[in-house]
C-alpha cells in the first residue's frame, strides 16, 4: 500500500509536474501531524493497556470465586467495583479512538487538497494535457485518499502496538531473585524444632525504597504460637515476605540453625506454606 501510495504521488507528478511544489509544505505537514499525533496516542494507548488488566483480572477472580461471592452475599460490591475498572478503561479508550479520529479527519484533509490541486492544475493547463492522463491523475488521486489514510494508519497502529513490546521488555529488565538451589542444601527432615530467629533484620520491598522492617530482632521458640497485632501498614506481613525471601532482607534470620540466605529459594520456601487472610 506504501507503494500504491508513492505511485499515485508520482503519476500525478508526471502528468503535471508543477503540482509537485505544494506536494512540499502537504508533505511537511503530513510528518509533523503524524508525529504529533503519535506522541499522544503512545501514551493514551499505554494508558489504555494499564486500565485494561484490572478488568480481565477482576472479572478472572470474580469468576474463580464466584461461590464465595454468593455465598458472602457480596454481588453488589464486586459490580460495583467491575464498574470502576470498566469506567476507567472505557474513558481511555474513547480517547484512543477520538485521538484516531482527529488524525483521520487531517489525513482526510491533506488528501483532499491534493485532489484540488490536481483538478484545478488540470483546469489551468487543459490546453496542453491530454484528456487520458488528466483522468488517469484525477482517478488515482481520488484513491489516494482511502489508501493513504489506511497505510498511515497501519504504521501509527504499528507503533502503539510497541507499547505491549515495552511492557515485556519491562519484565525481561526486572531483577532477577537469588539461585532456587545452593550446593549447601538443607537435610531432608529440616525443619524440625521450628525455631525462628531474627537478627537486627531489616526489610524492603526494592532496592531504594523505604525501610518496613528495621533492626527486627526476635526469637520465636518450637511449638511456640505468636499472634502479632498492629495497624495497616505496620509490617505484619512483610515479615512473611522476609522469611519467604520475596526481597533479600538485611541481618540474618535463621529456621533451626540454618541461615535462610545460605540456601536456595526452592529449599527454603518448599518447607514453609502461608494461609492468606
Amino acid at each position: 500500500t506504501f507503494l500504491q501510495v508513492i505511485g499515485v504521488v508520482g503519476v500525478a507528478v508526471s502528468v503535471i509536474p508543477w503540482i509537485a511544489i505544494p506536494l512540499v509544505p502537504l508533505g511537511i505537514i503530513f510528518f509533523v501531524l503524524r508525529r504529533y499525533f503519535l506522541q499522544t496516542s503512545r501514551d493514551v494507548k499505554r494508558l489504555e493497556s494499564t486500565t485494561r488488566s484490572p478488568v480481565f483480572s477482576h472479572l478472572s477472580s470474580s469468576l474463580q470465586g464466584l461461590w464465595t461471592i454468593r455465598a458472602y452475599k457480596a454481588e453488589e460490591r464486586f459490580q460495583e467495583l467491575f464498574d470502576a475498572h470498566q469506567d476507567l478503561h472505557s474513558e481511555a479508550w474513547f480517547l484512543f479512538l477520538t485521538t484516531s479520529r482527529w488524525f483521520a479527519v487531517r489525513l482526510d484533509a491533506i488528501c483532499a487538497i491534493f485532489v484540488i490541486v490536481v483538478a484545478f492544475g488540470s483546469l489551468v493547463l487543459a490546453k496542453t494535457l491530454d484528456a487520458g492522463q488528466v483522468g488517469l491523475a484525477l482517478s488515482y488521486a481520488l484513491t489516494l485518499m482511502g489508501m493513504f489514510q489506511w497505510c498511515v494508519r497501519q504504521s501509527a497502529e504499528v507503533e502503539n502496538m510497541m507499547i505491549s513490546v515495552e511492557r515485556v521488555i519491562e519484565y525481561t529488565d526486572l531483577e532477577k531473585e537469588a539461585p532456587w538451589e545452593y550446593q549447601k542444601r538443607p537435610p531432608p527432615s529440616w525443619p524440625q524444632e521450628g525455631v525462628v530467629v531474627f537478627d537486627n533484620v531489616n526489610f524492603s520491598y526494592s532496592l531504594d525504597g523505604p525501610l518496613v522492617l528495621k533492626h527486627l530482632t526476635a526469637l520465636i521458640k518450637s511449638r511456640e504460637k505468636v499472634g502479632i497485632v498492629g495497624r495497616t501498614g505496620a509490617g505484619k506481613s512483610s515479615l512473611i515476605a522476609a522469611l519467604f525471601r520475596l526481597s533479600e532482607p538485611e541481618g540474618k534470620i535463621w529456621i533451626d540453625k540454618i541461615l535462610t540466605t545460605e540456601i536456595g529459594l526452592h529449599d527454603l520456601r518448599k518447607k514453609m506454606s502461608i494461609i492468606p487472610q
